[in-house]
């Protein structure tokens, strides 16, 4: 029974502080993760508005290089007596323009004269006078780029074209056009966005859509998706106007709980407006491979770390195992009646000595005196008191004369405290550094504990010889009086109060707590 006692202790000596660090490492662990997660979403908030922003100049330059080449092509061309000459055979011109076609790889490039009969190898001519933008090229005798519309022979093949006027002495003789297929101008927008997570729309002189990477219907008008969509710091009415008046800008909006930034602007050299958005949960996707990434090796960090916290406290489990061994076998060989000729006094002063007692002043450790303090106080019924010891200008006496003067300081003021504590029937320990804390006991009333604290105080302050200088050693005293009612905690508190004051005020002297009444000095 009592084996089986002792490793139920023992296993929730074990039990309880590992549960707890569980417990940390998950907090940890879901902190850590909602961290990534926030960085995630920080990053991608950051990245927003360069990410659009380079995806529409992106977008804005390839439509506008592939127009201008065009153009330039065209006036290149138009400037050639070959092709502005009425006398030169239209076959001739004909011919020369599919080569240049087939190397340039537009859908067709075409040389319409005068007339605005449009030749084709092979083929009658074809009147295009009925077409609007024809009208308006001879009209104006300027570069033209149309919108998109359906022509070829099953009139519903959707292009764009560029034309150009062929002059000749200040007189429209013909003009050439070539045309831009509908295809290869939605895998331009793809081209540019994509690589952003962006969407990208081409808009055309009307407000219609021709061209979008996310599926929008051909020849709606771009204003009516506006309204479905809520904005930040701009109206849909605004917003609408300032397309119309084509100036370039951005705005933000948000589809349900989805944030989209817009940036948009008119395309150099023609009637299009292109607007290119990113959306926060496409950007965000983009990042979430990393995110997991960081993610797992957190995680794997922080495994390996609980792997080596679980590995140190069963070593120290394994540590203090033996030392409540030892101090059983102590009590046992302290407090047996009967005490055989054959102890190993030894082996005892061995066992008491080693690791519950300090090194240098042989008083006993921290946590042992306060393990030892609480069972003074659970048997105590007369006056008690809890002295902390405080040598005064430690750092001074290390600093000046180095750290072997004060320790030999320490030594001292520790064999004089385990005196009072042999002759108090009380306990002392090295409470840090240069703090020692005493319980004195078997004290007759108040006037005699101050005697002993004036007494204790005289007693440490002395001289020590070191590097043949006599160099002079003082202790302030923080003491509190346990009412009984008081913690051992309390009790400390109180002496600390006491010490603090003497501190405050002087030093080398003490200071006595009493039943919650001011601190009060004695020299």
């Amino acid at each position: 029974m009592n084996k089986k006692s002792t490793t139920k202790n023992n296993q929730d000596v074990y039990i309880l502080p590992l549960a707890s660090i569980r417990r940390v490492f998950i907090v940890f662990g879901i902190v850590s993760f909602l961290i990534v997660l926030l960085g995630g979403v920080f990053v991608t908030v950051s990245r927003m508005r360069q990410v659009t922003l380079s995806a529409y100049q992106n977008a804005s330059a390839q439509i506008s290089q592939r127009v201008n080449e065009t153009i330039k092509l065209l006036t290149s061309l138009a400037a050639l007596p070959e092709f502005y000459e009425p006398e030169v055979p239209w076959e001739e011109k004909v011919a020369k323009l599919d080569k240049i076609n087939e190397y340039y790889g537009y859908m067709f490039i075409c040389y319409v004269d005068q007339d605005i009969q449009v030749y084709t190898l092979g083929e009658e001519p074809a009147s295009l006078a009925s077409r609007e933008h024809m009208q308006r090229l001879y009209t104006t005798k300027t570069n033209l780029v149309t919108d998109s519309f359906a022509a070829g022979a099953d009139g519903v093949t959707l292009n764009y074209t560029i034309a150009v006027p062929l002059m000749k002495a200040d007189e429209m003789v013909g003009s050439l056009f070539a045309s831009i297929y509908f295809d290869e101008t939605v895998s331009l927008l793809k081209d540019a966005a994509s690589v952003n997570e962006a969407e990208a729309v081409l808009i055309g002189s009307k407000g219609q859509i021709m061209s979008s990477t996310n599926g929008l219907t051909y020849g709606s008008i771009y204003t009516d998706y506006l309204r479905e969509a809520s904005y930040v710091e701009i109206s849909p009415d605004s917003l609408e106007s300032m397309l119309l008046s084509r100036e370039a800008g951005s705005f933000k909006s948000a589809e349900g709980l989805n944030p989209k930034l817009t940036y948009y602007g008119p395309v150099e050299n023609t009637n299009w407006d292109i607007l290119v958005s990113v959306d926060f949960l496409a950007l965000f996707m983009s990042v979430l491979p990393i995110l997991l990434l960081v993610t797992v090796l957190i995680a794997f960090a922080e495994i390996m770390l609980f792997i080596f916290v679980r590995k140190h406290i069963y070593n120290q489990k394994t540590i203090v195992e033996h030392l409540v061994t030892s101090i059983q076998k102590l009590e046992k060989k302290l407090y047996h009646d009967d005490v055989p000729e054959s102890v190993d006094f030894e082996a005892l002063l061995n066992m008491s000595s080693k690791g519950l007692h300090d090194g240098l002043t042989g008083v006993m450790t921290r946590s042992i005196f306060l393990a030892h303090a609480e069972k003074l106080l659970g048997n105590e019924q007369k006056l008690l008191v809890l002295c902390f010891v405080d040598l005064d200008n430690l750092k001074i006496l290390n600093d000046t004369h180095g750290h072997q003067a004060g320790d030999i300081a320490l030594r001292q003021i520790g064999s004089i405290l385990r005196a009072y504590e042999t002759k108090y029937e009380g306990a002392v320990g090295r409470y840090g550094g240069d703090e020692f804390i005493l319980i004195l006991r078997d004290i007759e009333d108040i006037e005699e504990l101050k005697s002993i604290l004036a007494e204790l105080v005289k007693k440490l302050s002395f001289n020590i010889s070191y590097s043949n200088q006599e160099i002079k050693i003082s202790c302030s005293i923080g003491a509190g009086i346990w009412n009984q009612r008081d913690s051992l905690e309390t009790l400390i508190a109180n002496a600390d109060k006491a010490l603090y004051e003497i501190k405050r005020h002087d030093k080398g002297t003490y200071s006595l707590f009493n039943n919650g009444e001011e601190v009060y000095e004695e020299s």
